[in-house]
């Protein structure tokens, strides 16, 4: 499936008020393909945040770049995770499924729109959230297919989708973006690694 299709079906499911356990479902599917082309990734981190409402840490890696990561419900022991712990965490990055210029008139305004669903996923990754934003971008690495967008709420850097194409965004437009992230199914405290 196309990223541009996903990312439609994500914008229908998104906005579908009408029906909304059809846009649930239909965001389901579409987040899951999406998941699923997403390589886990392995990171020790320091949490920077923690929003027990959503399942959600934010993590500071070694590379300085912070990271919001929804967490499983498979990990039992997230209400025992603390600010400034240390942790070793697998997940699988962000994906970016659109990116489109916004209008001179909605340009510097900033909003998000989180959505998260739970639905079978490949890997023990059940669950995935879909953020939408209108968001600045302070970076660009088209080689390794990143970019960096600073929201309403905080900077994050996210993998490109293969079928998003970034030719026409440039460093300091702003975007109407929407990507796709599954939960984290291992948040280990370093200190509880050794």
């Amino acid at each position: 499936m196309k990223a541009a299709t996903i990312g439609a079906a994500l914008m229908v499911a998104a906005f579908a008020a009408a029906q909304p356990a059809c846009a649930q479902d239909a965001m389901a599917s579409a987040a899951q393909g999406v998941v699923s082309s997403v390589e886990p990734v392995h990171v020790k981190a320091q949490i920077v945040g923690i929003d027990p409402g959503t399942r959600t840490l934010t993590l500071k890696g070694p590379d300085g770049n912070a990271v919001v990561v929804l967490v499983s419900q498979q990990v039992a022991s997230f209400d025992q995770l603390k600010i400034g712990d240390q942790v070793d965490v697998l997940y699988k990055n962000a994906l970016l499924v659109k990116a489109e210029k916004v209008s001179a008139k909605d340009k510097g305004v900033r909003a998000r729109v989180d959505t998260q669903v739970y639905a079978p996923a490949s890997g023990g990754f059940e669950s995935a959230r879909q953020v939408e934003v209108l968001a600045t971008v302070q970076k660009i690495d088209r080689k390794k297919r990143l970019v960096t967008l600073r929201g309403a709420y905080q900077t994050q850097t996210l993998q490109v989708g293969p079928d998003v194409d970034l030719k026409d965004v440039k460093v300091g437009d702003t975007i109407h973006a929407v990507f796709v992230s599954a939960a984290a199914v291992e948040v280990t405290p370093q200190d509880a690694a050794k």
